[in-house]
């Protein structure tokens, strides 16, 4: 059986509709409206679902891996006070509110990495391409 999901934007970007269909049943597709809110509320759900899907697996390297960059958000950094760590937590346009624990170690790397940006800045000498 193969299933097919399409969404259709309104013309004022306000809702969305969803339109589920499969081989077996062409003539009645299923069709599912979606406000802003739950299309934040179905990729939140879909997300759980993947992490459970996944738990058992390592987490792959980043190196290589393709993503798309945020340039306009809001973020908020805070201690996590589980990992004794640092809770790095923004807004995502596609995905919502997403959030990042990093171990104290991390979080030097990170401080490290973001002190050795800043110095590039200043010397004009961007380097482009390779991920802390």
């Amino acid at each position: 059986m193969s299933s097919k999901i399409d969404f259709t934007v309104s013309e004022d970007t306000q809702s969305v509709t969803m339109t589920l269909s499969n081989d077996e049943a062409p003539d009645t597709p299923i069709t599912v409206p979606l406000t802003r809110e739950q299309v934040t509320q179905l990729v939140q759900v879909l997300g759980h679902v993947r992490e459970t899907l996944l738990k058992d697996e390592e987490v792959p390297p980043i190196e290589g891996a393709r993503f798309n960059p945020v340039v306009r958000t809001r973020w908020a950094l805070q201690p996590e006070a589980s990992t004794d760590g640092s809770l790095l937590a923004f807004q995502h346009p596609a995905y919502g509110p997403v959030g990042l624990v990093l171990p104290p170690l991390d979080a030097d790397r990170l401080m490290q990495g973001l002190q050795l940006h800043h110095e590039m800045r200043r010397k004009q000498q961007p380097a482009r391409g390779k991920l802390n």
